[in-house]
């Protein structure tokens, strides 16, 4: 048994308990209230933060392991060989205190029964499965090979090539045969792949409402790359929740989108990064990347101004620029970029990603009766909201009730 004592931030968005406790007991959280409140137990082991947060664990709303910077790498390695890179970024991933991950494509739907196992340290995994693509869009990466390298499953384990209505009911069955939380769609063009103007749509409107209902007869949601105002429009349209990038979001397509009860993830962090490291990049991502940034920090302020729900992802993929690492990156950028308030951008990775990822009813809070993921910061984030963005100012990870890091 545990019992966490210091401030409180329970992730519902309210004041925060300056002097709280936090009691745990096997994989739940039995105690949320003021220090005095709750008679510590002879048995309990207790965690003193002192000048620290506890707060709920937090959610990465979108993020491809494995996947890296360069994108030749992927045809020169076998699959086998990044499951060794998607397991260490796992690790790096809970010593950020990201106790939950959503994969939008890659191989970590596969290793859920590893991790269930506990033979693997790392978040529970919400996953795609691999993103579906259509011929020659987006993660279709080089347009310069031959297609069957895309479609060479050894090789390319983050996407899938499915065109018309038939193919892509069929695609989305198996994914969900193999036990996908969701699916992701690309429905616009991309940065990092070459070839293809950003802003152009991708897939037809009758396969983007095949793509939907088929999901929702699985009880559950399409989540789509969508970066020009076409494709939102699109998605929104066919009925898809889940708006990832929305660089180009407009005013009207925030108000479709709160209707059906949509989401944006806006993913600042990776667009951020790689602009300071261009030289780093394939020489076709510049231009885009520019293009796919310059007026996200306004639309997205302008979607949070509406009331649009916002989530939490940094969009990162590993290697050498987008490092897991730094994936808190995310947590000051929505603040300074996006204008949500510190305890919002908090909210993003903690309430709202436990709806996101389907599991509100057991994560994203520190409430009795849900699962003991949680993490203690160093400082006062809503003071410093920065410091969420250094994995050494996370001192405490708990996940399940079991710790997985801590620095004293």
């Amino acid at each position: 048994m545990y019992v966490l004592k210091g401030r409180v931030i329970d992730g519902n968005g309210g004041a925060p308990i300056e002097r709280g406790a936090v009691a745990v007991e096997g994989n739940r959280i039995i105690a949320v209230c003021n220090e005095w409140e709750y008679p510590v137990p002879e048995n309990a082991e207790v965690i003193e933060v002192g000048d620290g947060t506890i707060l709920p664990g937090f959610i990465e709303g979108h993020c491809h392991l494995g996947l890296g910077d360069d994108y030749f790498r992927i045809y020169r390695e076998h699959a086998y060989h990044a499951v060794c890179r998607v397991v260490s970024e796992m690790k790096v991933l809970l010593d950020g205190g990201f106790t939950t991950l959503r994969e939008c494509g890659g191989m970590t739907n596969y290793l859920k029964g590893a991790w269930e196992e506990g033979l693997i340290d790392g978040p529970r995994i919400c996953s795609s499965g691999r993103c579906v693509i259509q011929t020659g869009g987006h993660l279709d990466y080089i347009k310069d090979f031959p297609i069957e390298f895309t479609k060479h499953h050894d090789r390319n384990f983050a996407s899938e090539i499915a065109d018309g209505v038939t193919e892509v009911r069929r695609t989305v069955r198996m994914h969900f045969r193999e036990k996908c939380d969701f699916i992701k769609v690309m429905g616009t063009a991309g940065v990092a792949c070459q070839g293809n103007k950003l802003f152009t749509r991708e897939y037809s409107d009758e396969e983007l409402r095949a793509f939907v209902q088929e999901a929702e007869n699985y009880g559950s949601y399409v989540a789509i790359h969508a970066h020009g105002i076409d494709g939102i429009r699109a998605a929104i349209r066919a009925g898809v929740r889940s708006i990832e990038h929305a660089s180009y979001i407009d005013e009207r397509a925030c108000e479709d989108l709160m209707k059906i009860g949509g989401w944006i993830v806006p993913t600042l962090a990776t667009g951020h990064i790689s602009l300071q490291n261009l030289d780093k990049r394939a020489p076709w991502v510049g231009p885009k990347l520019k293009a796919a940034c310059a007026k996200k920090g306004e639309t997205l302020r302008l979607a949070h101004e509406m009331g649009v729900t916002i989530g939490f992802g940094a969009d990162y993929g590993g290697g050498e620029v987008t490092d897991f690492r730094l994936d808190g990156l995310e947590f000051p950028l929505l603040v300074s970029e996006g204008g949500l308030s510190p305890m919002e951008a908090i909210v993003a990775a903690t309430k709202t990603g436990a709806h996101i990822v389907m599991r509100e009813q057991e994560l994203g809070t520190l409430e009795c009766g849900k699962l003991a993921d949680i993490v203690v910061c160093k400082g006062n984030p809503l003071q410093d909201i920065a410091l969420l963005a250094d994995q050494e100012n996370i001192k405490v990870v708990l996940q399940d009730g079991k710790v997985k890091k801590r620095i004293d």
